[in-house]
């Protein structure tokens, strides 16, 4: 916990241990009493949403490490391409050869920037999707939870939903 001054203090003793994230909140939950619902299927239902986010995160950041990686590895590879073409083209032997080896490069760079952006933008997108499927699996899941749970508390007061 944080002072005022944005310092740390003491932590608060009725909280519970922080190796268990999801301790303070069971206690929150087994202290509501509501008739019918069932607070242990409220907790692991929390705890499979914050397993999922936790998930998801994992899945974005690898494919953001990757994305990086391969940047990376592509400016690399572009300095390396400066450094031949410098060589090749003070090899020319005339004006029109020089000319025609620069439009030669200019397209070559231009195709290989291209393939390179469209391969980024497939990583990404990659990464993005994988992200997004974990959450809205757990979503769905979460949904059937919920609903699940509402027929059982509907069941036990009469309710029928």
């Amino acid at each position: 916990m944080l002072d005022a001054a944005n310092q740390p203090t003491e932590r608060d003793p009725k909280m519970s241990d922080t190796k268990n994230p999801f301790g303070d909140f069971e206690t929150i939950f087994k202290q509501m009493k509501i008739p019918g619902l069932d607070m242990d299927a409220m907790m692991a239902a929390y705890r499979k949403n914050v397993e999922a986010v936790t998930s998801a995160t994992r899945v974005a950041n690898e494919g953001m490490l990757a994305l990086v990686k391969r940047q990376a590895e592509i400016v690399k590879d572009a300095l390396e391409q400066v450094r031949v073409v410098g060589t090749e083209l003070s090899s020319a032997k005339d004006a029109q050869e020089l000319a025609a080896r620069q439009a030669e490069i200019a397209k070559q760079t231009f195709d290989k920037a291209a393939a390179n952006m469209k391969e980024l933008a497939d990583m990404m997108t990659k990464s993005n999707t994988a992200s997004l499927e974990i959450i809205q699996t757990r979503m769905n899941d979460g949904l059937a939870e919920l609903q699940s749970l509402m027929t059982k508390v509907g069941d036990k007061t009469g309710d029928k939903t």
